[in-house]
């Protein structure tokens, strides 16, 4: 029985993540890979390794390390999510402009962790 309710946990995961997704292609004209640059983009602009939160620019170098896409690729993404407002280009390389909607897909993804424990 733990296999049917582990299975129906993850069918609630998997459809607030397609919501998710969806709710970002619609209000925003993102494609996928636009969305997992979004998400990579705050993942190394905030960095909480540290004692305290730190927001650190990240290059386009960085994130095709961190996420195995071509330069070229990224470069033309970020474009893309600059011009819709959801980047910024800094001295250093990008960070998250909305930081609020950023904020806000994090906690929806902790609920989504929460749910599937």
């Amino acid at each position: 029985m733990s296999d049917l309710s582990d299975l129906a946990s993850a069918s609630r995961v998997a459809t607030r993540l397609f919501r998710l997704m969806e709710s970002l292609r619609s209000r925003h004209g993102l494609d996928l890979d636009e969305i997992i640059i979004f998400f990579a983009v705050g993942r190394l602009t905030f960095d909480p390794g540290q004692a305290m939160m730190t927001i650190r620019p990240t290059n386009i170098a960085s994130l095709s390390d961190f996420m195995g896409i071509p330069r070229e690729t990224l470069r033309r993404k970020l474009l893309r999510l600059e011009e819709r407002e959801l980047v910024q280009r800094a001295s250093a390389g990008f960070t998250i402009r909305d930081m609020a909607l950023w904020r806000r897909l994090g906690e929806l993804a902790g609920e989504q962790k929460s749910e599937s424990d």
